[in-house]
């Protein structure tokens, strides 16, 4: 087997399996390891892949090769602590959004994920976080509204001073770093205050949390229990937290 053949092959598989080791694909294509491993690096520096240790990962985000500003702009599945919860996180997510539904989405990892699973719908998407911006752009989403502002690059932000009060929707997506009986929490300082404006266009707030983050404090509390309406997480969520999130007649998703 010729090495575009081999190429093509390890791409396809990754659509299925987004994370591979040398020796799975040894065994698929039945190969040598050295063989593999040249194929990893021709794929990843033609930013079809990304090489990790000992193996590959799928590309989450547009080719980048030709636009070195945006390296390290996109996350990676090697980022996520559970990537397969935190991508069913996302399809709940979009699956509770109805046609022609307005929506704000805050910043994170796993509301990035939300976009792919937007492309084809009519939703109508608000957002100031850059990476699921140019991503829902470079797919050609047609239904989107960037939040503007100056961009703030350690964050992938863009932050405005202003409220914009003609802005209405249905949902707020954000995701935070804990969730326990103070509310959802959130360390990064500039992305909970564009979150909490963005508030004040929503009628619902739903939060995209880990399982592992349930029960954790993690940093200020951007919305407290009774801001709450939806929280998304993993099965495998803290029984008693999500007991108490019941009690305060929050709807809750596991997935």
């Amino acid at each position: 087997m010729n090495s575009r053949s081999r190429q093509k092959r390890i791409l396809e598989h990754l659509q299925e399996h987004p994370i591979l080791t040398v020796g799975e694909i040894v065994e698929l294509i039945e190969c040598s390891p050295a063989t593999i491993r040249r194929d990893i690096i021709e794929l990843d520096e033609q930013g079809k892949l990304k090489k990790i240790r000992n193996g590959a990962e799928k590309i989450l985000s547009p080719n980048t090769s030709e636009s070195p500003g945006f390296k390290g702009f996109y996350p990676n599945i090697s980022d996520y602590n559970n990537f397969d919860e935190c991508d069913r996180i996302a399809r709940q997510a979009v699956q509770l959004c109805q046609d022609r539904d307005n929506v704000f989405i805050g910043e994170g990892k796993t509301t990035f994920l939300m976009g792919k699973y937007l492309l084809g719908t009519n939703i109508h998407v608000y957002s100031n976080y850059l990476p699921l911006v140019t991503y829902l752009i470079s797919e050609g989403y047609a239904h989107l509204v960037v939040l503007g502002g100056q961009y703030i690059k350690s964050q992938s932000l863009l932050v405005s001073p202003e409220i914009q009060e003609s802005y209405q929707g249905r949902y707020l997506f954000v995701s935070g770093d804990g969730l326990t009986d103070a509310g959802l929490t959130k360390s990064a300082l500039l992305a909970f205050m564009e979150e909490k404006k963005m508030h004040a266009y929503a009628d619902k707030i739903i939060a995209l949390v880990d399982a592992d983050k349930i029960g954790v404090f993690g940093g200020i509390t951007l919305f407290n229990l009774d801001e709450l309406d939806i929280v998304i997480t993993g099965k495998t969520a803290d029984p008693a937290i999500i007991e108490r999130l019941n009690r305060k007649n929050i709807k809750v998703f596991l997935v």
